[in-house]
């Protein structure tokens, strides 16, 4: 299966405060696009203490915003 991404950002945040509204800033971003487009959801991954990347991808269905962790070696 191909995955497409048709937005990314990367967001870094220092408190929680600043994640909750950077996030959902970019979120409710995607969520526009997406609208216009009329495909892709929204895919939020935390990718360590404070970090997140945003992806508006194929990969979720149209109409939803997924959320998961990424996993690293130990």
């Amino acid at each position: 299966m191909s995955t497409t991404t048709l937005a990314k950002k990367n967001i870094t945040a220092s408190t929680v405060e600043q994640a909750h509204s950077e996030l959902n800033a970019v979120v409710e971003e995607f969520q526009r696009e997406a609208a216009l487009l009329g495909r892709s959801g929204v895919l939020v991954t935390k990718t360590g203490p404070g970090r997140f990347t945003v992806e508006l991808s194929d990969e979720v269905p149209y109409g939803l915003t997924h959320e998961t962790v990424a996993v690293t070696a130990a």
